[in-house]
């Protein structure tokens, strides 16, 4: 097999609650954050490309009835994405696996769950719902290219109902991906702090 290029940069950790999935790698200098720039077409265009990626990292989320944090472990693959949400040391972990419009959910002790409505069996499970397939491309920064823009401006963008705006970048080899970034819509917030970042390709 071709050896892979693989590029990291890194951070910190923290807690609980159901949720929204390894590796590590050769290390890059991690160069210093900065804040985000306006979203250029030449950037979005080639991260919304990556092949494969990996995102360890923090999530918080807020919607009207709940607010929870958890460790969030995230690795997109050409024909899937795999998702892991814990607590600390690795508590009340869910795991989800995402194939187009198949979503597989594993909350542990054989609670087991496959479906093709992936934002209906989320909504089931955890009370609220992401589209996930959309959230692959805003947790780069950049817009899904699947879905038309209805606006946005500086680092932020929206896009079906929903806003994505990165509050900071951090260097990963040639490429700028966020180290914090904000989604909300829908009656629901979701904050990520990205700790690290592994790009193949």
């Amino acid at each position: 097999m071709p050896s892979s290029k693989r590029i990291t940069g890194r951070g910190h950790g923290v807690l609980i609650a159901l949720a929204l999935g390894a590796a590590l790698a050769g290390c890059a200098p991690l160069r210093p954050e900065r804040a985000a720039p306006s979203l250029a077409p030449e950037r979005a265009k080639s991260l919304a490309a990556l092949p494969r990626w990996r995102l360890e990292g923090r999530i918080g989320v807020q919607t009207m009835e709940d607010a929870w944090q958890a460790n969030l472990f995230w690795d997109h693959e050409p024909t899937q994405d795999r998702l892991r949400v814990s607590g600390p040391l690795g508590q009340n972990m869910v795991s989800i696996v995402v194939q187009k419009d198949l979503i597989y959910v594993n909350e542990g002790q054989g609670v087991e769950r496959l479906s093709r409505d992936p934002e209906g069996l989320l909504r089931e499970r955890l009370g609220f719902a992401v589209p996930l397939n959309s959230l692959r491309y805003w947790i780069l920064g950049v817009p899904d290219p699947a879905a038309s823009l209805s606006g946005g401006e500086g680092a932020g963008f929206r896009q079906s109902g929903w806003t994505v705006q990165v509050d900071r970048l951090m260097e990963v080899g040639n490429h700028a991906l966020p180290q914090r970034l904000r989604v909300w819509g829908s009656g629901v917030k979701l904050k990520i702090l990205a700790d690290h970042w592994e790009i193949e390709g």
